[in-house]
Order: structure tokens, then sequence, then C-alpha cells
């Protein structure tokens, strides 16, 4: 992990921030087998009202291409130990002119405008205090190479490739690239949960942290459908990985 410094006002808070990794998902679904998963479902694709099927006979698979598709994962945690200013008050019987709490003398109060507020006969004791508050939040967010987020469930575990640069390298014509930037994603996601409260007077301990911070190119088949009577077009994503449609 890298850390830095940052200015915060007269404060300063910790930045923890893992560096990015790469991952590529190794393909285990076979491109012959994307019809046969596909050909039960086809004429699904082109339902229209819910209940309007063309025939299965009416749709061609065109083709079937297989691409990697990038998706970043990042999991990030604001943390903020700090003191705020507060006032305790408690009631006191009225003959009662000093209390001494801790060593501290005191003096109850009463004033006019609090009479019919208090129970008869009582008076008030102000205490001056600090409150020790800690104040966490977190986010752990995927997003696909748009930078639109995405459903981290619906992202397929898989085997990773132990030579990710090299699979890239290789198949680079069919790796799909991110459109948005590493550092973007961190910042927003910054700007969303770094918020240290207006009422911190002292602040014990204050840190920004990414604890994951991965690249995944994950294999997609594309199947192109046509629908023959119409020539309408669908592009159906299958999982290279675990053969089901992918929609993250």
């Amino acid at each position: 992990m890298t850390e830095t410094t940052v200015c915060y006002k007269e404060e300063y808070y910790e930045e923890n921030i893992k560096e990015p990794s790469l991952l590529v998902h190794k393909v285990s679904i076979d491109p012959s087998s994307i019809k046969k998963i596909t050909y039960e479902q086809k004429n699904n694709f082109f339902t229209k009202l819910g209940f309007l099927k063309p025939k299965r006979e009416e749709i061609d698979c065109e083709a079937v291409s297989l691409f990697y598709e990038p998706f970043h994962i990042v999991k990030a945690r604001y943390h903020i130990d700090f003191y705020k200013k507060d006032t305790y008050k408690l009631k006191v019987d009225e003959r009662v002119s000093e209390v001494i709490i801790f060593g501290q003398k005191l003096k109850p109060e009463s004033p006019k405008k609090m009479k019919k507020l208090l129970k008869r006969g009582s008076a008030e004791i102000k205490l001056p205090a600090e409150d020790r508050i800690i104040h966490e939040a977190t986010v752990h967010i995927a997003q696909d190479r748009k930078g639109r987020e995405v459903d981290l469930r619906k992202l397929p575990s898989a085997p990773a490739s132990t030579e990710p640069e090299k699979v890239l390298a290789e198949y680079d014509d069919i790796v799909r690239k991110p459109e948005f930037s590493a550092d973007k994603l961190i910042d927003s996601i910054r700007k969303r949960i770094v918020k240290k409260p207006s009422e911190a007077e002292r602040i014990v301990e204050e840190v920004f942290e990414v604890s994951e911070n991965t690249v995944i190119y994950t294999p997609v088949y594309e199947a192109r459908y046509r629908y023959l009577k119409t020539g309408e077009i669908k592009i159906i994503p299958i999982s290279g990985v675990i053969g089901k449609p992918f929609y993250p």
C-alpha cells in the first residue's frame, strides 16, 4: 500500500491506497457450445409484449465472437475518530447554590424563560463536555468499461491466468479497452465517503483506505442473432466462464 498525507484545512487525514492489480479470467466455455447454450432460448430474445414469440426456425445465429470485457472493483473505507463539544444539563433543587463535580464548582441556573419548562422548585446545571465519536463509511463497487456501476454479485468467479499481461497482449484485438480511469473511480469514491463532520473539533484519527483495487478482464461471447422475418438483430452476451447470459 502507498501512504500519503493530505492537508485538510488545519487538520490532515491519512490515505492508504492499494496499488491496482490485474486479473484475467480463463475461458472455460468452447465457442461451439454457445449455439447449443442459446438454442432453447433464442426465440425469447425477440419476444414482444411478453407473449408474441417468433418460431425458432425464423431466427438464425449469424456469428459468435469472443471479447475480453474489463471491470474495475474497488473496496474503500473512510474512518474518522473525533471529539465534538457538547453540553449536558442536570436538574437540581432550587435551594442549591453550588454543585462541585470533579473538583469544579458549578452554579445552578434558573432563568425566567425556563420556569415554565422546569418543574417548580428546580434549577439547572450545565456541564460542558466533549463527546468522542467514531464514524465509518464503506463502499464496495464495480464498474464496467464505460464507467457505469454494475452488480458485483453478477460478476463471475473463475480461475485466473498466471500471466495476465501476456494474455491481454496476445489477444489485444479482442480486448476491449476501458473508457474509465482507475484514479477517477477512486476519486469519485473519495468524494462520496470522505466527509468530515462540521461538528468535529479535535480529530484523533482520519483515514481513507482502499483495500481492494482490481481490474478484471472476463471473457464474454457475443452471439449475433437475426430474426429472418424482419431483419431485426440481437446481440446476446454469454459468459465465457459460466456459459450463461451475461448482464452485470
